[in-house]
């Protein structure tokens, strides 16, 4: 029962410190939670560019145009030429029509481009949509594509891939930064806030510890101050990361589909778990090391005051 009231005492002061310092307790939260946002938004940045890669390396694709002049019958050659390649998984051919209804689609709103005379699809190409069954295979195949008779350009994947890379690398080290430099400053402002309360309730902590309470008492609402400032930030964070996932996973279903093709997003379910229980740790060990902290200098003058 004791403990039961040491508890309730515990919490009871706790709430009391954070409300008679809110000013202090909303910039906290906002530090750290900031820190949170940042750092969850890149992590999850940089598991959708692992995803994308991966997808990129496992089904690397080639897309073939030929020239203009090239007929929808000439290219039937190509198209066969490209399906006997051991290389090749499958082959989509676009005719010249297709790559006219798709640039109209594309360039919807702007329908006077088409309204001239000659605006039909004579003036475009045909082109193919490859899949091979091996990333390795891309740049020879590239190669070899670009030697054939009336092919005019070959884009394949292999930039995107780089790409996305590249832009993993800068996210990863922007991750560690955020981490560094955040962590810092959201220990460093817990610690002032939690640091004005012991100031604040000096005098009766002094009573306390006159009437026998050990210090480990002492701590306890301080303690639970820092731990309450941390998990507030750190479920703020998880359904602002959350909101801000879901609206931009919103925006890309509503792209155009070559957009599509090269993004996807996976659920936000498959980073919610891991993300709320680290964003849980960190605040706990954030409002952990900082109240244990502010609370050390004063532990310490008293003992040496005993002495």
């Amino acid at each position: 029962m004791s403990k039961l009231r040491s508890l309730l005492y515990i919490i009871k002061q706790s709430l009391e410190n954070l409300l008679k310092n809110w000013y202090m307790l909303l910039a906290s939260v906002f530090v750290l939670f900031t820190g949170m946002y940042i750092m969850g938004t890149l992590l999850i940045t940089s598991g959708s560019i692992s995803a994308i890669l991966n997808e990129q390396a496992e089904h690397p694709e080639v897309e073939v145009i030929c020239r203009s002049e090239v007929s929808d019958d000439d290219s039937l050659l190509i198209y066969r030429a490209i399906l006997a390649d051991d290389r090749v998984s499958t082959c989509k051919l676009n005719t010249k029509r297709d790559n006219f209804e798709l640039m109209k689609k594309t360039l919807k709103g702007y329908e006077e481009i088409f309204q001239y005379e000659d605006a039909d699809s004579s003036v475009l190409y045909v082109s193919f949509d490859i899949k091979l069954k091996s990333a390795g295979q891309l740049e020879a195949f590239s190669e070899d594509m670009r030697k054939v008779t009336g092919v005019e350009e070959v884009q394949d994947n292999d930039s995107i891939y780089k790409y996305f890379r590249s832009i993993s690398r800068i996210v990863k080290t922007g991750t560690v930064v955020a981490l560094i430099v955040m962590g810092f400053f959201s220990v460093l402002l817990t610690v002032n806030t939690i640091r004005l309360t012991v100031l604040a309730r000096r005098k009766e902590l002094r009573i306390m510890r006159d009437l026998g309470a050990s210090y480990a008492f002492m701590r306890g609402p301080f303690i639970a101050e820092g731990i309450t400032i941390g998990l507030i930030s750190a479920l703020l964070a998880f359904f602002a990361v959350k909101g801000t996932y879901n609206y931009l996973a919103g925006v890309l279903r509503r792209s155009e589909e070559n957009i599509r093709s090269i993004i996807t997003l996976k659920p936000f379910s498959t980073y919610s778990g891991g993300l709320l229980t680290g964003f849980m740790l960190g605040g706990l060990a954030v409002g952990l090391i900082a109240s244990m902290l502010a609370i050390r200098k004063y532990i310490d003058t008293e003992r040496d005051d005993e002495k």
